[in-house]
């Protein structure tokens, strides 16, 4: 294949707390509309993410607020994770929104509603205020972020990609439209960003298309092959939630099991 000029995807900025603070108040802004919608049948109804109904995914997304807002709440359901995760199978993540969830069985399902709009009201501010000698501290390797990711990597760009993520999730469970909100763009860039930064297989042109789309190059060295995507379809395959591509190829199809096999953490 001709030499791409298309940015290498890993040349991204990360986002930055101004736009990390705008962004995510905008994503929870877009998600509490739509929990203020639930009938009481919407909050049972199953999700993409195994065994989670809307009332679990909610109840997760109100526990990840309250640990943006309160370090005591934090540090507890994180040592707690940490040490459970060292006896179980699961993840370190899988712990904490498990803590999370926990947290809030007893509150009925306008109790969850009224703690996740508490928590997301303050949310964006609490992260963007953490002061610059924490945020440039190294990931802990048990988080499982991208390979170099400083804490400032969590704050400013995973928060706001959960929220975006489970978004497409309740809309999917409710078969609703999903609300389209300014932070999606950034989303995606930063999704192709972490897939750049630890990625293996052969160098690849990928274009993403729909909401947030954009061409990238992944992988060092001329494209084997140019393939193209959703955006949204392609970000839930990385996240391991289901493999709706059709991943279009042309060129080397090496590079497309590579972009089918590769994995990032939302």
């Amino acid at each position: 294949m001709t030499q791409t000029t298309t940015t290498r995807a890993r040349e991204l900025p990360q986002t930055d707390p101004t736009t990390a603070r705008a962004n995510l108040a905008a994503e929870f802004a877009a998600l509490t509309h739509t929990v203020d919608g639930l009938s009481p049948a919407d909050w049972t109804r199953p999700t993409d993410c195994a065994g989670w109904t809307v009332r679990h995914m909610v109840a997760h997304i109100a526990g990840s607020a309250e640990c943006s807002v309160r370090k005591s709440t934090l540090l507890r359901v994180y040592g707690s994770a940490g040490w459970k995760s060292r006896k179980a199978p699961e993840t370190f993540v899988d712990h904490m929104c498990a803590a999370q969830i926990s947290a809030r069985s007893d509150l009925t399902d306008q109790e969850v509603a009224a703690d996740l709009e508490r928590w997301a009201r303050d949310a964006p501010a609490k992260l963007e205020s953490w002061p610059g000698f924490l945020r440039r501290l190294p990931l802990p390797a048990r988080v499982g972020g991208p390979r170099g990711a400083e804490v400032s990597w969590f704050l400013d760009v995973i928060n706001t990609r959960d929220v975006w993520t489970h978004r497409v999730d309740l809309a999917r469970a409710l078969r609703v439209p999903r609300e389209t909100t300014v932070a999606e763009s950034e989303a995606v860039r930063q999704v192709v960003r972490d897939l750049d930064t630890d990625w293996s297989g052969p160098p690849v042109e990928l274009t993403l298309t729909g909401v947030g789309g954009g061409t990238w190059r992944i992988g060092a060295g001329d494209p084997v092959a140019h393939v193209t995507e959703d955006a949204v379809a392609y970000l839930r395959l990385l996240s391991g939630r289901s493999d709706e591509c059709t991943l279009t190829t042309h060129g080397d199809p090496a590079a497309t099991t590579a972009l089918r096999t590769a994995r990032v953490l939302f």
